[in-house]
């Protein structure tokens, strides 16, 4: 694939890995002192704060933040209770960051995406491209997965090696350790991290899905790699402020970036009220297909003679 074929893309690759154990060096530099052996104190103090607010009758904490403090208490005592740091370092410390650097990993495959026909222009082998056996379609689609598979490859390496460097910096000891939460019933219970991992990185696939798409679409409507690279990374760094900017606005749940994030969604938090997931996901389809239709009729349509 020549995705693989240019140096680049291994600079890429090289540099993800790089700022994994840069992080994870940082991490170990710098730990904060409630990660060692005065911990126990350091929940005891944060009790006693968090009491002192939640005992607040001046109606500045509403019933919600109330339940909030309510718990966090509650897991703190769990936690001096049965001897478990929450703040210790270990592997997972190390994988739950990696899960930050996804949107190194949006960035490093906007420019792949946006790169994909605007480098067979300036190459000049577009035309070698059309030629053969192959239909339009086919080669369009044969791109947007190449530049998808890429995505997920880095995705894989970023997971892995930061479960490598974690293993040998922290131990793999710490791997079975659960996470620790409050059920709706107010009782401490037990989750897997793994799983949390996963739904983390699954929010994030859908933000990259769609800012990748953007970004294979300018590149196909304009054969500009730079301007496919700008708009997309505008976008990718602006778009949840313009989210907020217009979210007091009724047609401003109809933006793409109001609706890209669906975490707030599972943490009771929309960003508008009369949203729902269902509304988002309808909203992400049809963006999602329309970047594809213009996609298609840009590649499919235009003579490339020149």
């Amino acid at each position: 694939m020549k995705i693989y074929r240019r140096p680049r893309t291994w600079i890429m690759i090289g540099i993800l890995m790089a700022v994994i154990v840069l992080l994870t060096g940082i991490m170990e530099i710098d730990k904060d002192p409630r990660k060692g052996e005065g911990w126990q104190q350091y929940l005891v103090k944060s009790n006693e704060h968090l009491k002192q607010q939640l005992a607040d009758t001046s109606g500045n904490i509403g019933p919600d933040a109330k339940q909030e403090l309510t718990n966090r208490i509650q897991l703190n005592e769990y936690y001096m209770e049965h001897n478990r740091n929450p703040h210790a370092l270990n592997i997972w410390s190390i994988v739950n960051l990696s899960s930050k650097l996804m949107l190194v990993v949006i960035l490093f495959t906007v420019v792949i995406a946006a790169d994909m026909f605007a480098a067979e222009h300036s190459w000049g082998t577009i035309k070698l491209l059309l030629v053969g056996p192959a239909s339009r379609t086919r080669i369009l689609l044969s791109k947007y997965a190449a530049t998808l598979q890429f995505a997920f490859v880095l995705i894989a390496i970023n997971i892995l090696f930061a479960f490598l460097v974690g293993g040998v910096v922290e131990g793999f000891g710490g791997f079975s350790q659960p996470l620790m939460g409050i059920g709706e019933d107010g009782a401490i219970v037990e989750s897997s991290r793994l799983l949390a991992l996963l739904k983390d990185y699954g929010f994030s696939i859908i933000e990259l899905v769609m800012f990748v798409t953007l970004a294979f679409m300018i590149s196909a409507a304009f054969r500009s790699s730079s301007m496919a690279i700008a708009f997309s990374l505008c976008f990718l760094l602006i778009g949840g402020n313009m989210a907020a900017l217009f979210a007091h606005y009724s047609w401003g749940k109809y933006i793409l970036f109001a609706n890209i994030d669906l975490r707030p969604y599972f943490e009771g938090t929309p960003l508008r009220p009369d949203m729902t997931l269902g509304f988002s996901i309808a909203v992400l389809i049809v963006y999602f297909l329309a970047f594809h239709v213009v996609s298609w009729l840009t590649f499919t349509k235009r003579d490339v003679a020149g």
